[in-house]
């Protein structure tokens, strides 16, 4: 009996299947040119929402404080990520020093969590700005309130990624059960570590946006509603709220006078009437960026899903790099929603790709001095 059972022993442990390991090199080259994607466009097309909010002072608003963070943290994303793709191509090992892989690990973990937590505050931004009265979005929203907020949506991330680690829970750098640069699997503590980066960087500004979004969709349900039955009462009543919108997409510095001179060449109105129209007007581009805004929410929703749902299955390591490949991938995309949903983006995009630096609205104080620079080149060259 006792030679039997020893046997049998021996027979289970045959059987039993080995680690798992993403060792097929075709499918490391496939999950790499997804990264090698994701690099390209997304270095282009977050490059250029910084670019064009450093060119038009119309794009200076509180919401698009966020937007502009939100868009560097997708950039420093789309910077590391080429890294996963050399440790996917490496065929004996990681081709590059432990300490690369490391600094990535931290890098695209803290810039993930930290775009979950810029779009929790954007819709927090939006759901205050338009549901609220305008000096309550005066308080909360004032430039050093902002510059603090941001600060700590970056500090947060990188505490919780980094400080597990250093207190020997966890570990990151080169996985060889997947050939990427993250947390190592091997790691005695790796599912504790695992277990407080998914349970504090994506439940808290997950529900953030899902009650923020509920609440305004409730709210422009509501007030449409309301302009059907009875327009006038209805943009009287919302008149506080409509006064901090304008103000909100009104530019930094702006010059009042410029308006104020094209206000001649209209015909006289009734200015109860005129205040209607306008209010009108910027309640309608107000609800135009918050679906933008909602657009972008669904996109990262759509990229983070399947990760999500590998994390709770273990069968689930065959399509674990593919899942971290197209969360990564969201990274490129919020350039095209706002290039095609954004009202004011487009516009200011539209002018930088026909290269019509003349007719970018409201330019900045640095496009004006290279546009002088340029003009006075010319006029140079033709002295």
């Amino acid at each position: 009996m006792d030679e039997e059972s020893v046997m049998d022993s021996v027979m289970d442990n045959s059987t039993e299947s080995p680690p798992f390991e993403f060792s097929d090199y075709t499918q490391r080259v496939i999950v790499a040119t997804m990264f090698l994607i994701a690099f390209v466009v997304g270095t282009i097309g977050n490059s250029l929402v910084i670019l064009a909010v450093l060119l038009s002072k119309k794009l200076r608003t509180t919401t698009n404080a966020f937007v502009v963070s939100l868009s560097i943290a997708d950039l420093l994303t789309c910077l590391v990520i080429p890294w996963n793709a050399v440790a996917l191509l490496g065929k004996d090992g990681l081709p590059v020093g432990e300490w690369i892989c490391s600094i990535v690990a931290i890098a695209q973990a803290t810039t993930v969590g930290c775009s979950l937590y810029m779009l929790a505050s954007i819709g927090l931004n939006r759901l205050l700005l338009i549901t609220r009265a305008s000096t309550t979005y005066r308080v909360i929203f004032t430039p050093r309130k902002i510059a603090v907020w941001l600060l700590l949506i970056w500090l947060i991330p990188l505490l919780i990624v980094l400080l597990p680690p250093v207190l020997n829970v966890g570990a990151v750098g080169f996985n060889p059960k997947y050939h990427t640069c993250g947390s190592i699997s091997s790691h005695p503590k790796s599912n504790y570590y695992d277990l407080i980066i998914v349970g504090t960087l994506y439940p808290i500004p997950l529900l953030t946006l899902l009650v923020c979004y509920i609440l305004i969709w409730r709210h422009l349900y509501l007030h449409a509603k309301r302009m059907v039955s009875s327009p006038e009462a209805s943009f009287d009543s919302t008149d506080n709220r409509l006064s901090v919108v304008s103000k909100s997409v009104v530019t930094i510095n702006s010059n009042h006078s410029h308006q104020s001179r094209h206000s001649h060449h209209h015909l006289p109105t009734s200015p109860s009437r005129s205040g209607t129209v306008s209010r009108s007007r910027m309640s309608r581009r107000q609800t135009e960026i918050t679906k933008n805004m909602f657009y972008i929410v669904c996109g990262f929703m759509l990229c983070l899903t399947p990760y999500a749902i590998c994390l709770f299955f273990d069968d689930s390591d065959p399509v674990l790099p593919y899942a971290a490949a197209i969360l990564f991938i969201n990274s490129c995309i919020n350039p095209f929603i706002y290039a095609t949903k954004h009202p004011h983006f487009k516009t200011v995009f539209g002018c930088i790709f026909r290269r019509q630096w003349d007719h970018i609205p409201d330019p900045s104080d640095s496009l004006k001095a290279l546009r002088s620079r340029c003009s006075c080149g010319r006029s140079s060259v033709y002295a």
